[in-house]
């Protein structure tokens, strides 16, 4: 009897101890999941914090997301919060479903945007539902039709977007400059690999022009790195009144 009492004293013990050892693995805190980083290194040109009606807004910056990216939501706002000028999401696309990514997008500013002082509102959820949102001031400015006007014609050999490193690319653009020009500054930007050149023209053919084709070939470094690159092509005028566009979608090779 006293071995039966015993056996069944033993049994209860261990199922006692699967109970609270079950429990104690329930009550043990899970891995956690560190919420998205995200930060906009440039807001405007050259993180100039600048726009102008009727034009786009250049953004970049580098995201991090350990539960990976699942949606990006942008708003330009006016500073009071009463008006909002631009609503853009990305929900799809390549940003989507991934853990580190590289934020490079133009948004375009309406036209009648009152010039005055805005607020950009930039955030990033993960897939678990956990947010991280970044501001920045943003200046709006009423678009100054004498400003200069750039008109890419060919950018690489029949405008294929193309180049290889070591080598000259051609590069077309029609400039009018009611102003006249003072300096023309073209930027190869690779934003994956963080590398930037830049190449100034100050030449007599440009100077002092109000409508002018620029047409040259500025050679690719030996030291650019392979990937995709973009342009920015500025012209400033003698009234200190700077215009730049952007190429988007060169892709830069050995051959």
């Amino acid at each position: 009897m006293k071995k039966i009492l015993f056996l069944a004293a033993s049994v209860l013990f261990c199922v006692f101890s699967l109970v609270f050892t079950s429990c104690d693995s329930d009550d043990d805190p899970q891995p956690s999941v560190a919420k998205p980083v995200a930060a906009l290194a440039e807001v405007g040109e050259e993180n100039s914090k600048e726009a102008t009606a009727g034009k786009d807004l250049h953004l970049e910056g580098d995201l991090e997301a350990e539960g990976l990216i699942a949606r990006i939501d942008v708003t330009i706002a006016t500073a009071d919060g009463k008006t909002t000028i631009v609503r853009k999401s990305y929900t799809e696309g390549k940003y989507i479903g991934v853990k580190n990514t590289t934020f490079h997008e133009h948004l375009d500013i309406p036209a009648d945007a009152a010039a005055g002082a805005y607020k950009v509102t930039f955030v990033v959820t993960d897939k678990l539902g956990q947010s991280t949102t970044f501001t920045s001031d943003l200046t709006v400015k009423a678009l100054d039709k004498t400003a200069p006007a750039i008109t890419f014609k060919e950018v690489g050999e029949d405008n294929s977007h193309k180049a290889v490193i070591g080598k000259k690319m051609h590069l077309e653009a029609q400039i009018e400059a009611p102003h006249k020009i003072a300096k023309i500054e073209v930027e190869f930007h690779n934003t994956a690999a963080k590398y930037e050149k830049v190449y100034t023209y100050t030449d007599e053919k440009y100077l002092g022009q109000t409508s002018v084709l620029f047409h040259e070939h500025p050679e690719i470094p030996a030291d650019a790195p392979e990937g995709e690159y973009h342009i920015h092509f500025t012209v400033t005028d003698a009234n200190g009144n700077a215009t730049t566009e952007e190429a988007e979608g060169i892709q830069i090779t050995k051959k």
